[in-house]
């Protein structure tokens, strides 16, 4: 069975949608996060290509990362009650991700209320909602009580708030977006990180190849970042997941899921 670790409830495309493209594809179950920003239009077919040879370049990551995130209209505080809703719906499916921005004053209440209804990891996005890492070291702390794994797609912070955090929070179990962008390489060899490949429009092919290279299956994870991960011609939605070791399609994540 696959099991893809990032999927999000997004408006383009509905929750009985996204369960007919697992299906398709043959995903059993599937991480399922709140929309980060509003929705996406068409993405010009020269991005992606260009974003990926910007992120060979390591004086280029960080100005191009910031005109990337300037072309999305982000989301304060993510709608979680659609994620559990769906999760409730389809409850062989989904494993429902509490989606919280540290700097919002109900961000702990919010996390705990969803931890009471039965969340199975803790989603952060530094990128959108604009920290870094160590300023959320409260929360982390919390999630990692309460035996939660946690994906945050990082910021602008240095590479080093990573190593700030697992020293401070030591049974963390974290798992970086997007194979660990805007740092790459400078985190792979941090043994305890495990590294998401979602989407294709920020992880080429490339970099997942790298990125196994460094690190092996056993801390890689697939994820999709549907629906916008598994855009199609024509205005459909369909799987066509990168070639990685079967361990990376549902092994590596289960072995840190409570």
């Amino acid at each position: 069975m696959i099991l893809d670790g990032h999927t999000h409830a997004e408006p383009e495309l509905s929750i009985d949608g996204l369960v007919a493209a697992m299906d398709q594809a043959g995903v059993g179950r599937a991480v399922l996060i709140g929309a980060a920003q509003e929705p996406v239009g068409p993405i010009n077919r020269f991005g992606p290509p260009i974003f990926h040879a910007c992120m060979r370049v390591p004086a280029l990551r960080m100005p191009v990362y910031r005109i990337a995130r300037s072309t999305m209209h982000q989301l304060p505080t993510p709608d979680n009650a659609v994620v559990f809703a769906a999760s409730l719906t389809y409850p062989d499916r989904f494993l429902p991700y509490v989606f919280v921005n540290p700097l919002h004053p109900g961000a702990y209440d919010e996390l705990d209320r969803w931890v009471a209804h039965g969340a199975r990891g803790l989603k952060l996005h530094l990128w959108f909602h604009r920290y870094r890492l160590p300023e959320a070291i409260p929360i982390l702390q919390r999630a990692s009580d309460a035996g939660l794994p946690v994906l945050a797609h990082l910021g602008f912070g240095p590479a080093e708030d990573v190593e700030i955090v697992l020293d401070r929070v030591p049974k963390l179990r974290l798992i970086l977006a997007h194979a660990g962008i805007p740092h790459l390489e400078r985190l792979w060899r941090l043994p305890r990180v495990l590294f998401d490949v979602a989407a294709p429009q920020l992880v080429s092919r490339g970099m997942i190849r790298r990125l196994l290279d460094a690190v092996g299956p056993g801390r890689v994870v697939f994820g999709s970042d549907a629906p916008i991960g598994i855009r199609a011609r024509g205005g459909t939605y369909r799987y066509d997941p990168p070639p990685l070791p079967s361990r990376c399609f549902g092994e590596t994540l289960a072995s840190v899921l409570d």
